[in-house]
């Protein structure tokens, strides 16, 4: 779990940003390391909590926002939603994140707002952080100042915020303007009447999430069909009561729209195109309306959709035109496209479906028909993101497993549960509290989030898989294939790294003047493997055991010894002739008996200098004599390798004065049952 700020830093990060402070509480471990590294690209205070921690973290904010994610208890969650809305009331904005948009409804009431995630951090943020003095945004467009006069107060004492126009061209630019998230609308207005305005106002994307109410005199069907047809989503019948009113407002604010897809509707039919729309307003979605092709790629340049909706026209090949565009498009920005046809017709199928068409729909459709199609492309679309998100920090092989065990046996999570072998590396920031003091919180998020792309890239690039980064620090594993690959591959990771890191000092203007530096830990052995899947793909690796506790304690261990380094014996001995190495100390790790021996890892043997490789003999030598007992012998041997020290990480602290210090110390008090053999304490 991420190393998350305290409470008061979280309030001064707020205060800076003039944004609430964030508690996640998401159990979807992928979308929780995908938010963890993406959230410090934002500056802003949050903490990664658990389930019974919810209550006190939040009763410690004056005011903030709750992030709520579950695998398993959507529903225990929705519960705790409402317990702590009773508590808290409006200092506490509950954003419910679920896979399965079908939970909204039961979220309904409780939640502020409703997110179908995979969804971007930056959206994610803008919803959450949306006030509700935003969201309580309400445009009146009616020609009669008494009718203004009488709901503008009540609307104002309910906590609306109220924008007033008084003719149908006025309503149109204002909610161009203001954007509000609900509209009253007379029908009998001068220059548009609420006809024409509804229409036009469904025609400005951004604003097509506005929930419409009509009001007007006119009460016949054909005028409520009308008005439907224009894009409404309630008619009611003058005189409006208000009390009813302000219901009707409340239950719209209600509907959970919020993070669903945007989807383009290509449709020159305006009676068709409405209908659509209204059906995927229902459903949460976004849409957007065009009537040409040149207008809907004009849309899609502006705006990510997910999909795109178009009817064929007959004999004219439009339709083809329409799809090789889409195909222009760059991929994170090209919707899939499922076409209407006027009638069914295989030829005509088969002609779009080889141009890239997801799907042929033939009239007469039903609205559930359509949606059960939209539903089924954009879930294969999240899917498609989360894997993507997945192999940010998951190799191949690591995912095709995964996949195979968790997707295709069908077993439960203790079922996969499975014994490998792997290298696992730990890596830290040095001095990073003092880093802190140092510079600024953005100059620090900067830093860090250069060092874990450079890290990223290295790691993914060797086959490695990112098991999780907490706070200013990194875990990674390799698994093994039988040939010792993994301890080849990590090794070669840890060089790659220490040069990139290198040129990111010397390149980069931030860094010039304060350097960044590592320090890491290695050590290869048995692990237990435990991966999480499902039948959407949602799946997720980590390790356990002994041998990652051994590398936790070597990365950590490194800053006595004065090293960047500390491999295990375990994973440099197949391959000692290929690195240059020295030996740092045998040692025995709390709740271990054996004798592990640890090594600082130079370079590759070809690569090192001539300084370098006189330091390693000599000090090598003064090992030896070290564990032999031979300290007086060991400390002049020290003393000369103390000569050909390169300038380590914690300034005037390296390895051969550790263990001058140590022989002096040794002489003076000589042990009994000496067998070289140090105790490695917890500091």
């Amino acid at each position: 779990m991420i190393a998350a700020p305290d409470n008061n830093s979280l309030k001064q990060s707020s205060a800076q940003n003039s944004e609430r402070p964030i508690i996640f509480h998401v159990e979807n471990e992928l979308y929780r390391r995908f938010l963890e590294t993406h959230l410090k690209n934002q500056g802003r205070g949050f903490q990664f909590i658990d389930r019974p921690a919810l209550a006190e973290a939040i009763s410690q904010m004056s005011e903030g926002i709750l992030i709520l994610q579950s695998d398993n208890d959507e529903y225990g969650l929705i519960e705790i939603a409402a317990r702590l809305k009773r508590l808290f009331l409006d200092k506490l904005r509950i954003v419910l994140l679920s896979a399965d948009h079908s939970i909204s409804i039961h979220a309904d009431g409780v939640v502020d707002a409703f997110i179908q995630y995979p969804v971007s951090v930056s959206e994610l943020l803008e919803v959450a952080d949306s006030r509700n003095e935003v969201s309580r945004r309400v445009l009146l467009i009616d020609d009669s100042r008494l009718v203004h006069s009488t709901i503008v107060g009540p609307l104002r004492e309910a906590g609306y915020e109220v924008f007033q126009a008084y003719d149908g061209a006025e309503g149109v630019e204002m909610a161009r303007e203001v954007k509000p998230r609900l509209i009253i609308c007379d029908v009998e207005m001068p220059r548009l009447n609420g006809f024409e305005a509804c229409a036009a106002i469904r025609n400005l994307p951004e604003i097509g999430e506005t929930y419409i109410i009509m009001s007007s005199s006119l009460g016949s069907a054909a005028d409520q069909q009308r008005g439907f047809e224009a894009g409404v989503d309630e008619y009611i019948t003058k005189p409006v009561i208000i009390e009813e009113l302000i219901d009707r407002l409340d239950r719209a604010l209600r509907q959970p729209n919020a993070g669903r897809e945007n989807i383009l509707i290509l449709e020159k039919d305006e009676s068709l195109a409405r209908n659509i729309i209204k059906a995927l307003i229902k459903h949460g979605f976004r849409p957007h309306h065009a009537t040409s092709i040149k207008a809907g790629l004009r849309t899609l340049s502006r705006i990510n959709c997910d999909l795109a909706i178009a009817e064929i026209e007959p004999q004219d090949g439009s339709i083809i035109d329409m799809l090789n565009g889409l195909k222009a498009l760059s991929a994170d920005r090209r919707p899939d496209a499922i076409i209407l046809a006027a009638h069914e017709s295989h030829a005509d199928s088969r002609m779009v479906m080889n141009a890239g068409a997801l799907g042929v729909i033939s009239k007469p459709f039903s609205a559930d028909k359509m949606l059960a199609m939209i539903e089924r492309s954009l879930a294969d679309r999240r899917a498609q993101r989360e894997r993507a998100q997945l192999q940010r920090y998951v190799s191949k092989a690591s995912i095709r497993m995964a996949l195979e065990k968790s997707v295709m046996s069908g077993d439960t999570a203790a079922a996969r549960a499975d014994r490998k072998t792997a290298t696992i590396l730990f890596s830290d920031i040095v001095n990073f509290t003092a880093r802190c003091e140092r510079n600024t919180p953005r100059q620090v998020v900067e830093q860090v989030n250069t060092l874990f792309d450079v890290m990223t890239r290295v790691i993914m690039e060797s086959d490695g898989d990112i098991d999780k980064f907490m706070g200013d620090a990194c875990m990674a594993f390799w698994l093994e294939d039988g040939s010792h690959s993994s301890c080849k591959k990590s090794l070669d990771a840890m060089l790659k790294m220490r040069q990139a890191l290198k040129e990111m000092n010397e390149t980069s203007a931030l860094l010039a003047a304060d350097p960044i530096g590592i320090r890491i830990g290695i050590n290869t052995g048995e692990v237990i493997l435990c991966d999480i899947g499902a039948a959407e793909a949602r799946v997720d690796l980590t390790i356990i055991g002994d041998s990652v506790n051994v590398a936790s304690r070597f990365e950590s261990a490194a800053k006595q010894y004065g090293v960047d380094n500390l491999i295990s014996e375990a994973t440099l001995a197949p391959f000692y002739s290929r690195y240059a190495s020295r030996i740092i100390d045998r040692v025995r790790v709390k709740g271990k008996l054996e004798a592990l021996s640890c090594y600082e890892l130079f370079n590759f043997a070809d690569h090192i200098t001539t300084t370098e490789k006189e330091l390693i003999e000599i000090f090598d030598a003064g090992f030896l004599a070290y564990t032999e007992g031979r300290f007086e012998k060991a400390l002049k041997l020290f003393k000369e390798s103390d000569r050909l020290e390169a300038v380590q990480l914690e300034g005037a602290n390296n390895p051969s004065r550790l263990y001058m210090r140590r022989c002096h110390k040794l002489t003076l008090e000589p042990p009994e049952n000496w067998d070289g053999v140090w105790h490695l304490t917890d500091k």
